[in-house]
């Protein structure tokens, strides 16, 4: 139905789908109104007071450290130039165009429409080229937010921080020198942001663009919250979701832009991988150790180098004499293989890392072959000149990034990825793609420029990896395992939370981190268990750092073990490698559970891993809960996140709930504390729920190639709920129910008996 408009001299009221908007002209200052029940009638609630708009002329000095991937923001600014009049320009079926007159005399236009139920969106242009286009509103003193993608700080609420997307991650850990501490810390790559923003006000911001330098500025200068975007990219969208409560706000985001889609089983389990495997033999020495040390393997990760060159899609002979031999060999006994790639092709690699024997250093210091017909065909990013590609020093070497907005290019690179996917490898590990590494003036075929499409372009290669993927095994087969994240790439396989070093502050930074992916969509999440970079980047994991870091591993969808330096579990003293051990197989375990969290996810767009907001948004404390997370729709899990700790004090929602480890009752909505000896990680169970898992003898050794459909089941009943009975579904359509008086029963899509053992604690 078309929007109400009543229009005044002074002020215009604009009403939709159950949004107001009002707006007053003389001066510009919108409110924006959800009509809500209250009292047995409605009321039109205020989200958002006072919005108003603003253009800045500047110039920017952000500055990329190739290193570390880090970006130091800084930008010069002239005087913000706000709305001196406001006149209807334009009616539109859905809202109403607005010309303004800016202070200076700049000219511009902000265009309000009501597209949908419980959302707006403003567009702001102006003209004469400003550096920053802006939407402001009034702070309220209670406000809290959450989201922006995956935050590494220590607090998931975001009010008080200015925040520039792709430049807010710093180390500043216990082994930050001083004198970079006193800079804010080390700059280290924002892998995953995202410009969406929840508000525990009832009202989320998507700020619809792709552009480096997008600006959320949570500390309420002046009374007031901005979000902005620099004008080289275009017009300001910025889109305000109204839905009543922060899962449906996220469900609505989604919706937009793309569900997180349900992986095979595999993609749930448990991964092994080295950051360089010299030798095929080291390879066969991380598939044996698993057997040999009884930890489940469901697949081994071939990072950085496997290829003759970065990135080729070749393997290295010299590295691996029988590749193809070696992944049948592994994929045999059920444990597949993935391979690693960036969306670079090289004139040079001998920066990056090389496997030692000498026909690996020479093939590394010749350019890839497969360079100069990807420049003759034109399927780089090209120049700021347009002399030809665009060549780059990045953290393997000097080559060219590929133009996925090109279709023959994509084709061209897509086609690459097939060859080794038909030697049987079944999953990509595609790092790299963010925005960063795009300055504004490169130039991609669709004709837009870095300026427009810098954070686009990681979407666009998760995308072409996924479809060479479904190209050779069929969908919903092989796994994309992605580094970089944006609007939009929650949808494609699994996120890993990038380099993280082996401290505790950093597990402390992990979670928070976790927690604001989940608040931004991301369901499909992995770390690297035990930390990438090692302890100063010199020492491997303490071992009760790899533990506490293990149990965390095992409540993620997928558990992944990567790092540097020799972190297995068997090369530490016996009781690392049993309770190790002990974790993955539970970790295996939980799959069928953990899979109809995920179907729930591309559903209804509620995440596998839940923060407070997402379980109790009527929780102000929850809003600031960095420590502890819903792990689908019957858990709460608390890892420990300080050295030497033997106890956890967590929030736990509201409700009834029962300790996993003692089965003792616990009532909700307070702060609790329970004992976390070093083999023990808190985790609490709702009462009444059914959790359903794997015997673990069933995954002793990984899921294998069992039909889920046919797999064994344990169900078991966590309390006798206060409603008598209680239900769930797994991912594959089978229910499980219990009802007082009556007992279990089991349903299956087919009709099918399944082999279920039941039990109440």
């Amino acid at each position: 139905m078309p929007a109400t408009l009543t229009a005044g001299r002074e002020r215009v009221v604009l009403e939709r789908a159950g949004v107001r908007l009002e707006i007053a002209l003389l001066p510009l200052a919108i409110d924006v109104r959800r009509l809500t029940p209250r009292d047995g009638g409605a009321k039109w609630r205020r989200l958002l007071r006072g919005v108003h708009v603003w253009a800045v002329d500047g110039e920017v000095h952000d500055r990329f450290l190739q290193l570390t991937e880090g970006v130091m923001a800084r930008e010069e600014l002239g005087f913000p130039e706000r709305a001196v009049t406001a006149s209807m320009a334009e009616h539109l079926a859905d809202g109403v165009v607005l010309a303004l007159r800016l202070q200076g005399g700049r000219h511009a236009k902000l265009r309000l429409t009501v597209p949908d139920t419980d959302r707006v969106l403003f567009e702001l242009d102006a003209e004469d080229a400003p550096l920053r286009l802006a939407l402001e509103w009034g702070a309220r003193p209670e406000e809290r937010f959450n989201g922006l993608g995956a935050r590494h700080h220590s607090s998931v609420d975001h009010r008080g921080r200015a925040i520039q997307l792709g430049a807010d991650r710093a180390y500043t850990g216990p082994d930050c020198p001083p004198d970079m501490l006193e800079l804010g810390g080390i700059p280290q790559g924002d892998y995953a942001p995202a410009p969406w923003l929840q508000s525990s006000r009832g009202y989320a911001v998507w700020v619809e663009t792709h552009a480096n330098g997008t600006r959320f500025d949570l500390g309420a200068t002046q009374g007031r919250y901005t979000v902005s975007t620099r004008a080289d990219a275009g017009p300001l969208r910025a889109h305000v979701l109204t839905a009543p409560t922060p899962a449906a706000r996220l469900r609505h985001y989604l919706r937009l832009t793309g569900m997180p889609r349900l992986q095979p089983e595999w993609g749930y389990g448990f991964w092994k991988s080295r950051d360089v495997y010299d030798h095929q033999d080291d390879v066969l020495e991380d598939f044996t150790g698993c057997g040999w040390h009884d930890i489940p393997l469901d697949a081994v990760v071939l990072d950085s180098p496997w290829e003759t060159q970065y990135n080729t899609w070749i393997p290295n002979p010299h590295q691996f004499p029988d590749f193809e031999g070696m992944v049948r060999l592994m994929r045999s006994s059920g444990v597949r293989t993935v391979v690693w790639v960036v969306p670079w092709t090289n004139l040079e690699s001998v920066d990056g890392q090389v496997p030692p024997d000498p026909g690996s250093r020479r093939l590394h210091r010749e350019p890839a072959p497969n360079y100069q017909e990807g420049a003759d065909a034109g399927h780089y990013v090209g120049a700021a000149d347009g002399s030809g590609p665009y060549v780059a020093r990045w953290w393997m070497g000097t080559g060219s990034p590929v133009d996925f907005t090109s279709p023959a290019a994509e084709e061209w690179w897509r086609d690459q990825a097939r060859t080794v996917l038909r030697l049987g490898v079944e999953g990509i590990k595609a790092d790299d793609g963010e925005g960063y590494y795009f300055p504004d003036d490169v130039r991609f075929a669709d004709g837009t420029t870095g300026a427009q499409s810098a954070w686009r372009v990681g979407a666009l290669y998760r995308r072409s990896m996924q479809a060479a993927l479904d190209d050779v095994h069929g969908l919903g087969r092989g796994v994309l395992f992605g580094r970089s994240g944006w609007t939009g790439q929650q949808q494609d396989g699994f996120l890993w939370a990038g380099d993280q070093v082996s401290d505790f502050w950093s597990l402390r930074i992990l979670v928070a981190s976790t927690l604001a992916a989940a608040s931004t969509g991301f369901s499909n999440w992995s770390h690297d268990v035990g930390g990438y970079l090692g302890e100063r980047g010199l020492t491997r994991a303490s071992k009760e750092l790899l533990i506490r870091w293990a149990q965390l591993g095992c409540f993620t969808p997928l558990m992944q073990a990567h790092g540097r330096l020799e972190q297995e579990p068997w090369t530490y003293d016996s009781e690392t490698l049993a309770i190790y051990r002990a974790y993955v197989v539970l970790h295996e375990q939980f799959v069928p559970y953990v899979r109809a969290a995920a179907l729930t996810a591309q559903r209804a767009g509620v995440p596998i891993i839940r923060p407070m907001p997402l379980l109790a948004p009527d929780d102000e404390r929850g809003w600031s809960v960095a420590d502890a997370f819903g792990y689908g729709p019957s858990l709460w899990v608390a890892p420990v996140l300080e050295r030497g700790a033997t106890e956890r004090e967590t929030l736990l929602p509201r409700g009834e709930w029962l300790e996993a480890s003692t089965g003792k009752a616990v009532r909700g909505g307070r702060e609790v504390l329970t004992d976390a000896p070093l083999h023990q990680i808190p985790v609490w169970v709702r009462r009444g729920a059914i959790v359903v898992t794997l015997p673990a003898a069933h995954v002793a050794g990984g899921l294998g190639d069992t039909p889920e459909s046919e797999r064994p089941l344990e169900a078991t009943l966590w309390g006798e709920p206060a409603c008598d009975r209680s239900s769930t579904r797994l991912a594959d359509g089978t229910r499980i129910s219990w009802r007082r008086g009556r007992g279990w029963s089991v349903r299956t899509r087919d009709g099918r008996d399944r082999d279920v053992t039941f039990r109440v604690v």
